[in-house]
C-alpha cells in the first residue's frame, strides 16, 4: 500500500513518456502515435508536474526495472461510465480546485468531501468505487482516490471497450514494473520512462495487445483525454460533460 501511495504522489511519476521513447530511438511520429504517454494513476501534469528524469542523462541510477513478464489480464477493468451532460465545466473546476488546494496544503483528499463539491448527478459519474461495475473516471477506495482511469476516457473516444482494457492494463503493466525495485523518486521516474525497457520487456505482451486494439488513433484518443493540470480532468471531460462527443479526439486544450 505505501508503495501504491507513493506512486500516488510523484510528481512526475508516469508523465514524459513520449519524450522517453523518443530518446529510446523511436520517431516522433511512433511516440505521439501508439504509445501511451502520461496515462495510470499520474494524478499531478501540465504546470504541476516537476522535471523529468531522462533515463539517458540519469547519471550512476541503476535500473530498477523488472525483467520478469507481467500477466497485464489480471489487472481489473470495468466499463466505462458515459454520461454526457452529468457534470458541467464549472464542475470540474470545482474538482480540480479543490483537489488542487487540498495537495497543496498537504492535507488529506477525501473523496465523501470532494464529491459534495459538485452536484449528486455530476458526483455518481465523476467518482466510482473501484469494485464497481462499471467505471467512472475517478477511481475510489475507502474514501481516497484510488486510481485515475484514463483506460475508460479511451474506451469512450474509441468507441472499444477492449482498447480502454488494454490501455488500462498496459499503464498498470508499466507501474508494476518498476514500482517494486525501485527505491527512489529518480529511480521510479526513469524507470517509468524507459520506455523501450518496458515496452520489449516485461509488458511486450500487453502492448502488443493494446497496439493491436486500439490502432493509429491512440494518439489522438490520448490527446483528448489530456488534462490542463491534472490527469482526471480529462476523463471527467469526456465521460461526464461530452459522453464523447465529436472533436474530442484529437482536440489539443
Amino acid at each position: 500500500m505505501m508503495k501504491r501511495i507513493f506512486a500516488l504522489a510523484s510528481v512526475s511519476a508516469l508523465g514524459g513518456l513520449t519524450a522517453a521513447a523518443s530518446a529510446a530511438g523511436c520517431s516522433s511520429d511512433e511516440a505521439a502515435g501508439s504509445r501511451p504517454t502520461d496515462a495510470g494513476i499520474d494524478v499531478k501534469r501540465g504546470k504541476e508536474a516537476g522535471p523529468a528524469v531522462d533515463p539517458t542523462e540519469a547519471g550512476d541510477l541503476e535500473s530498477c526495472l523488472s525483467t520478469d513478464p507481467i500477466d497485464a489480464t489480471r489487472f481489473p477493468y470495468a466499463k466505462a461510465v458515459k454520461s454526457a451532460g452529468a457534470c458541467t465545466e464549472d464542475d470540474l473546476k470545482a474538482i480540480s480546485a479543490f483537489f488542487e488546494e487540498k495537495t497543496n496544503a498537504g492535507d488529506e483528499v477525501l473523496v465523501s468531501e470532494w464529491s459534495k463539491e459538485v452536484s449528486e448527478q455530476c458526483s455518481k459519474c465523476a467518482f466510482t468505487t473501484s469494485d464497481a461495475a462499471e467505471w467512472g473516471p475517478i477511481l475510489v477506495k475507502d474514501d481516497r482516490l484510488e486510481n485515475v482511469n484514463r483506460g475508460g476516457c479511451i474506451e469512450v473516444l474509441s468507441g472499444s471497450e477492449a482498447c480502454g482494457r488494454a490501455y488500462q492494463q498496459v499503464t498498470e503493466c508499466r507501474l508494476e514494473a518498476c514500482i517494486a525495485k525501485c527505491k527512489t523518486q529518480d529511480e521510479f521516474t526513469a524507470c517509468l520512462q524507459d520506455a523501450e525497457g518496458i515496452f520489449d520487456g516485461p509488458c511486450k505482451e500487453s502492448y502488443d495487445l493494446m497496439d493491436e486494439d486500439c490502432g493509429a488513433m491512440l494518439g489522438a484518443y490520448e490527446t483528448g483525454c489530456r488534462g490542463t493540470d491534472w490527469t482526471f480532468e480529462g476523463p471527467v471531460k469526456v465521460q461526464c460533460i461530452t459522453g464523447g462527443a465529436a472533436g474530442d479526439a484529437g482536440d489539443d486544450d
